[in-house]
């Protein structure tokens, strides 16, 4: 089984300007993300895992409706160059991004599906308060009942917050329970691996009462990297590649 993972676009092109922080370069994204697409494509993963912040969504405007109309534009942009790789894409949204939009142009994702021999579970949660995530309602009880069910096969799951190892130095990065979470997993042994996004230094693949957790590096900051993930009968192993901006004549 092999994942491509990418995360945290912070896209802007139709929405006005670009992301405050300058590091994160927005408008370049769907330039880049068409050349990530076609490097993915030929390493022939079974999956592409997309764990959030797929647009640099104003905060400050959730309810004006030009932006809005905008940010549905950037979304179904950001669809058309993704879905050109030649597998399965799973995607969820970031605290960036406008949820209730996210839910209607995304609404045939299947939050809980099989890809090759693996449950694939995606979990959609958000900023609760003082701007950290909770996994609450609908996520929880999925969470909750897939750890406790008699289906057989792996998981895989995805989300846009950290639940192993904790990172909040200088913003809330994990979940406020992820503690109780990585605690509820080991507990299944039904996890081989947890792909995250969200912390902008990513974290490394590592292994933690026998889950694979890894947080990957935000694709819209340079050297715009992506992963490949390799899960074998007894581990699972982890490449990073980057998409190099092409000069213009």
């Amino acid at each position: 089984m092999r994942i491509a993972h990418l995360s945290d676009f912070h896209l802007r092109h139709h929405l006005a300007g670009t992301s405050l922080v300058a590091q994160r370069q927005s408008r370049q994204m769907p330039a880049l993300l068409h050349q990530a697409i076609a490097q993915i494509s030929a390493l022939q993963p079974d999956l592409l895992a997309i764990t959030g912040d797929l647009v640099d969504y104003p905060l400050d405007a959730l309810d004006d409706s030009a932006t809005i109309a905008k940010g549905e534009q950037d979304l179904l942009l950001i669809r058309k160059i993704i879905e050109q790789a030649a597998c399965p894409v799973a995607y969820l949204y970031g605290n960036h991004d406008h949820p209730a939009r996210y839910r209607v142009l995304f609404a045939d994702q299947d939050p809980d599906r099989t890809i090759s021999d693996y449950r694939l579970l995606t979990f959609l949660d958000d900023e609760v308060r003082d701007n950290t995530a909770e996994r609450l309602g609908a996520s929880r009880q999925l969470f909750d009942t897939a750890l406790a069910d008699a289906d057989p096969r792996p998981q895989i799951h995805l989300q846009h917050y950290m639940i192993f190892p904790e990172h909040n130095e200088g913003y809330p990065h994990s979940y406020r329970e992820a503690a109780d979470l990585q605690a509820a997993i080991a507990t299944s042994c039904k996890v081989r691996l947890s792909l995250s996004g969200h912390f902008h230094q990513g974290a490394d693949l590592q292994s933690q009462d026998g889950t694979c957790y890894a947080t990957a590096r935000a694709f819209c900051e340079a050297p715009h990297p992506y992963r490949i993930y390799d899960i074998g009968d007894t581990s699972v192993k982890q490449r990073e590649y980057y998409v190099q901006p092409r000069l213009e004549n």
